[in-house]
């Protein structure tokens, strides 16, 4: 597993995990961001409602002349992928996931960068996972 790759990965309770796979590292404003969220069951089934699918605009937010860290801006896009299904223990679901991108959203910059997070939702358990994504002109 590559460290990106570890990255994006996020283990949760129970042994559940989450993953966001084969995820664009760069897209244009107004097209399609695809991917793969792929889900691994943990000890008890897992009802699963559906996945929280959003890019968030980061900003640049000094602290110091010397030193900055960026913050969450605003939501720039989200759309919410039903899935209306159960995960057994130990069971591995490949979700592929789309987000049109806004045609108006600036591209990504020194001072301005940009977050995809899968939110899962499901009765109790709200894992997620998410990865930086570069939007160019």
């Amino acid at each position: 597993m590559s460290f990106i790759d570890r990255i994006k990965h996020a283990i949760v309770g129970n042994g559940e995990g989450i993953a966001l796979r084969d995820l664009q590292t760069a897209v244009r404003a107004g097209e399609d961001l695809r991917g793969t969220l792929e889900l691994v069951g943990g000890e008890h089934d897992v009802n699963l409602e559906g996945v929280l699918l959003r890019l968030d605009e980061e900003r640049l937010i000094y602290d110091n002349p010397r030193h900055g860290d960026f913050d969450f801006w605003r939501e720039a896009a989200a759309v919410t992928i039903p899935l209306g299904r159960s995960l057994a223990p130990g069971e591995r679901l490949q979700v592929p996931v789309v987000l049109r991108l806004p045609p108006d959203l600036e591209p990504s910059a020194t001072h301005r960068r940009y977050r995809v997070t899968a939110k899962l939702q499901a009765s109790g358990r709200h894992p997620k996972a998410s990865a930086l994504v570069d939007v160019v002109a």
